[in-house]
């Protein structure tokens, strides 16, 4: 026990010690991170549409493996509605 609160104090202070000590730096680092970030999410493509149910991930069934239901929002079919309701009175 005592072995790996040494490891976990030296790794802690080692992370410590090695953090810029001006605030100025650590900000500056942040923007360029969040900057990056940002200009490779404008470079990924968007995600393909896809046709099965967003609620049921296209299996049509809900549930845990003990009690699986059918799904209410495609009934069963696993593909995306073509109309959403809103109220729960709605028919297709």
């Amino acid at each position: 026990m005592t072995r790996w609160l040494v490891v976990f104090v030296v790794v802690f202070s080692g992370c410590v010690l090695s953090l810029p000590t001006d605030d100025g730096v650590a900000a500056d680092m942040a923007c360029e991170t969040a900057r990056e970030v940002v200009r490779l999410r404008r470079m990924m493509p968007p995600a393909p549409a896809s046709d099965k149910c967003e609620n049921c991930d296209g299996t049509g069934k809900l549930g845990d493996g003990r009690i699986v239901t059918t799904c209410p929002v495609c009934k069963g079919t696993g593909k995306k509605p073509t109309t959403t309701c809103t109220t729960g009175t709605c028919r297709r």
